[in-house]
């Protein structure tokens, strides 16, 4: 008998998990909805001066768009690079107010990190939907619960760079070739949410790199949504 109360326990234990860090509801975009040489490049953890800027510079020598999730502190202290970001016809995501691990907090401190920098964003110009990435992708059930409500989907990823663990520029493209397909979301990090002096210039030659590669092998470029 205990040990089908055991069996019985574990089974409702890994249940539980399962739903918590796997909500079975809500949307959760992975990779863009085509089959054709296109890729997204996203970045998160800004707006950081000067690394910001120097990735806009990149991007603007190679006629590409991204999408920049960015931390809501961050828009107030740098609002001129947030300007510049838009300006250059850019895509602005949510990733927070603060970036805290969102999944292991209340619905209603989740939804108040999402409605402030949702109301930053607005007031520097952004309109339409505004997309949202939480912070270390913690889509779990307090996220999805609140973006469900609001029928708002939560952007993910299906290539990562890795490019917080390193600034080897080599290693990140390294990452980042050898994982790429048709319809890739790829995560770089132009800031670093505990650190807001931590270098880039790593992944700022990276994507340089990886843009010119990608080109060669007829890629284009996707902003989300």
């Amino acid at each position: 008998m205990s040990s089908i109360i055991t069996a019985v326990v574990g089974f409702a234990t890994a249940t539980l998990l399962w739903f918590f860090f796997k909500p079975p509801f809500g949307k959760n975009i992975v990779r863009l909805n085509t089959q054709q040489r296109s890729v997204a490049l996203t970045f998160d953890d800004g707006p950081h001066p000067p690394y910001t800027e120097r990735l806009l510079d990149v991007l603007a020598k190679h006629n590409v768009k991204a999408t920049f999730f960015m931390i809501g502190n961050r828009i107030e202290k740098h609002a001129e690079t947030v300007h510049r970001v838009i300006a250059e016809g850019h895509q602005l995501g949510n990733h927070s107010y603060s970036h805290p691990v969102l999944g292991f907090l209340p619905p209603s401190i989740v939804q108040r990190e999402i409605e402030r920098t949702d109301s930053l964003l607005r007031q520097v110009g952004v309109t339409g939907e505004i997309v949202f990435r939480a912070p270390i992708l913690t889509r779990f059930l307090p996220v999805a619960w609140v973006l469900a409500k609001e029928n708002r989907t939560h952007i993910s990823c299906n290539v990562w760079s890795w490019d917080w663990t390193t600034q080897n520029p080599d290693r990140i493209v390294q990452s980042v070739l050898k994982k790429v397909k048709p319809g890739s979301i790829i995560v770089f990090h132009d800031g670093k949410a505990e650190n807001a002096q931590a270098n880039r210039s790593g992944t700022v030659e990276a994507t340089d790199r990886i843009i010119a590669a990608l080109k060669r092998e007829g890629y284009q470029f996707s902003t989300i949504l």
